[in-house]
């Protein structure tokens, strides 16, 4: 469906420019986040990272994208199953091997690889009923399993308890 389509990469342009956002301020060289719009479905998640990375246009009203220089793994939830894309910038390929962080955060739930690159890395995990396994249930979860496993690696800042100065972000504050 086309409408769908655009819908899918309407968001993901709109999150591409809030990420450079949070990048920018925060700092951040990679970021964790999801989209509504694909409802699990892999190929129109990667539909939305792509729409993120693409390069902001400073003439169009409406910015979007612009996100392409950070790394990310966005997670889409629908009733058959999770869908997540990890992306990892060229620059960035150095310090993170993208299969072996979609990977990671697969082995958590029993997921499987579907395609790997060294920029893009696409991923499943089945809605299972019998084990508890449910896309909304377990999205926040694998976040924060991205997100250590990124801090184990020095790529992400560490949560010290310090929370003065210090912003998180996440799904709730956009």
């Amino acid at each position: 469906p086309v409408k769908k389509k655009k819908a899918v990469i309407k968001e993901g342009g709109k999150r591409g420019v809030e990420i450079e956002g949070a990048a920018d301020m925060g700092g951040l060289q990679f970021f964790c986040t999801s989209v509504d719009e694909p409802e699990g479905d892999i190929e129109l998640l990667l539909h939305s990272v792509k729409a993120m990375n693409e390069k902001s246009d400073p003439t169009e009203e409406e910015r979007k994208g612009g996100s392409g220089h950070v790394g990310k793994m966005v997670f889409s939830a629908g009733v058959e199953q999770l869908a997540i894309v990890a992306y990892v910038p060229e620059d960035k390929q150095p310090e993170l091997d993208c299969k072996e962080w979609i990977e990671k955060v697969l082995s958590l739930f029993g997921g499987k690889v579907v395609t790997d690159a060294k920029d893009y890395c696409q991923g499943v995990i089945p809605t299972d009923s019998n084990n508890n396994i449910f896309p909304l249930k377990i999205r926040e979860a694998l976040i924060l399993e991205a997100n250590n496993f990124l801090r184990k690696k020095g790529l992400f800042p560490e949560d010290n308890g310090d929370d003065d100065d210090e912003m998180v972000f996440g799904d709730d504050d956009f």
